[in-house]
């Protein structure tokens, strides 16, 4: 009896929500306010195991610099698999099954990461560094297969007039679920003797964790619509049909340089911030700054960046707005551990400015390119 039920529950958790299916007008509010719910879970999850927590934990384990240099090398390599990724996609013409598979994997293995590492710090301290490399480097490997169907599955089920207003209010709700979790764990992690440092740390990680698979589960309820299967092609024939199109080039171009210097230069940066300017120290102080500030400059110049697409195009707001944003680094030259966090925190507020529109372009390609 026992076995019976469990294996009813079984099939009842593979298959469910798992069909395509057609989506009413009616169903969209619900759907928008899940996708917002879901938006502010997933960005806890990622902020919480990742960024400064983790380089603070990777940190106490004693990973070098030439480690992180070497996660960040890999990480940025495995974003490759979104090639596969998206040619599976057309292949089995869903997204819903595979987005889960590979969500489900990443944050599993990025929890077992924190974990493995924790419990063999004590007996075989490198042992735990390079398991935490290892596993994290998988878990990226699966967050860069989670993001083609993701993406199409979004910019298909989100209608194109109501962009804006939807990554808008997403945007608010995830700066706000951010702001109302980093600041008492922050305080907590910077009031813990130092000799239960890594506890706490394990205490965070466990609480963004749970918050991650929970995510899941909801996001899961989501429907898919059905798919316009293309005509079958051979893998390499698919992956070059973006790169003959003229019009869309220079917007891969311009990815692959971003996504690499986000990748590499924005975790090696992480660790210059937590270590050389003392963010470590104040981790309620850092999560404000390289956390919340980006999200607060982006709600703030959100009217105005809007006005200025419908004026002059995203096209315009996007170059010029990247422009600026890549001098921003250069105040990190100046920053001492005295002035970090208001040296940082003008830059990150600037920072916040170019994401909103480049959101939106991102899901206005999205929808193109299905």
């Amino acid at each position: 009896m026992g076995l019976g039920r469990a294996r009813a529950w079984w099939r009842y958790l593979r298959d469910y929500g798992e069909r395509s299916r057609i989506v009413y007008p009616w169903e969209l509010p619900s759907i928008m306010r899940k996708h917002i719910l879901t938006g502010a879970m997933g960005s806890l999850y990622f902020v919480l195991l990742s960024g400064i927590y983790l380089v603070t934990f990777g940190n106490a384990l004693g990973l070098e610099h030439y480690q992180w240099a070497l996660l960040s090398a890999a990480c940025s390599l495995v974003l490759l698999l979104q090639l596969l990724s998206a040619y599976l996609v057309s292949r089995i013409g869903a997204r819903k099954r595979l987005w889960f598979a590979a969500s489900l994997s990443s944050r599993l293995l990025r929890g077992s990461a924190i974990g493995a590492a924790f419990l063999l710090s004590a007996r075989a301290p490198g042992a735990a560094r390079w398991a935490l490399i290892g596993l994290v480097i998988l878990a990226n490997a699966f967050d860069a297969v989670c993001a083609p169907p993701w993406l199409s599955w979004l910019a298909d089920i989100i209608p194109a007039e109501d962009h804006g207003r939807f990554i808008g209010r997403r945007s608010a709700w995830i700066a706000l679920a951010n702001l109302v979790v980093i600041l008492p764990l922050g305080l907590m992690l910077d009031n813990v003797a130092a000799d239960a440092k890594l506890p706490a740390l394990m205490v965070v990680f466990a609480f963004g964790f749970a918050v991650g698979v929970l995510d899941l589960v909801i996001h899961r309820t989501i429907p898919e619509p059905p798919m316009v299967v293309p005509p079958r092609r051979r893998f390499w024939r698919e992956v070059a049909v973006p790169l003959l199109d003229r019009s869309f080039r220079p917007w891969l171009v311009f990815n692959a340089a971003w996504t690499f210097s986000m990748t590499l230069g924005g975790a090696l940066a992480a660790v210059y911030f937590v270590e050389s300017l003392g963010i470590r120290r104040n981790l309620l102080g850092g999560g404000v700054v390289l956390i919340m500030l980006p999200l607060v400059g982006g709600l703030v110049t959100a009217p105005m960046a809007g006005s200025m697409v419908d004026r002059y195009g995203v096209k315009r707001v996007l170059t010029w707005g990247h422009r600026f944003w890549a001098t921003l680094p250069l105040i990190w030259f100046v920053a001492t551990p005295p002035n970090a966090l208001v040296l940082l925190g003008v830059a990150m507020m600037l920072y916040g400015e170019t994401a909103l529109p480049h959101l939106r372009e991102w899901l206005v390609r999205a929808r193109t390119s299905a």
